[in-house]
């Protein structure tokens, strides 16, 4: 009997372990539709006398150590019109890599713009670089892209490719706060 009630304490012991691997790191699966609707913060533009709408931070590293963070942001022109962009802040270290250009989807983008770059403290593992990126994004491409979302790669001078994926629940609850609808 007690050795029963030790298999069932132990499989409950693994099975409660196996939830709780399954529910972490869920870094970009776990957005929720609500959480960046409400996260959108919506500004006004004193300069345009429109709105700015800057979705929430995704923030993410990848296999090269390139931490990732990055979001959409949206400026509405006092007559209405809207102009939409991704972000993205990378943080390396080891040496510049000078990020040149972006696909959105295989498809080069047009819009690829350095917003700025900076060398910050050295130390063991070298120097930290961080590049601020923009590339502009069309309403139609991001309402086409609410159902999978998308995929954009940054290339770098020095060869290196860092890939950005926007979910789809980021994109909808954006579009949401953006536009009101689903």
């Amino acid at each position: 009997m007690y050795r029963n009630i030790y298999r069932i304490v132990l499989m409950l012991a693994i099975s409660a372990g196996l939830v709780a691997c399954n529910l972490n790191d869920k870094k970009i699966s776990g957005w929720e539709v609500n959480d960046v609707y409400h996260s959108t913060i919506i500004t006004p533009n004193s300069a345009t006398g429109g709105k700015t709408y800057q979705g929430p931070p995704i923030n993410t590293m990848d296999e090269a150590n390139t931490y990732e963070m990055f979001s959409l942001r949206a400026d509405q022109a006092k007559q209405g019109a809207k102009t939409y962009e991704l972000l993205a802040q990378l943080t390396y270290f080891s040496q510049w890599r000078y990020y040149d250009s972006a696909t959105q989807e295989g498809a080069p983008a047009t819009t690829f713009k350095v917003v700025g770059r900076e060398a910050g403290a050295c130390g063991d593992r070298g120097c930290i670089f961080r590049e601020v990126l923009s590339v502009q994004l069309t309403e139609a491409f991001l309402k086409d892209k609410m159902k999978k979302g998308f995929i954009l790669t940054l290339s770098a001078k020095n060869g290196m490719k860092t890939e950005l994926f926007v979910p789809p629940q980021y994109i909808q609850g954006y579009m949401q706060a953006v536009n009101g609808f689903n």
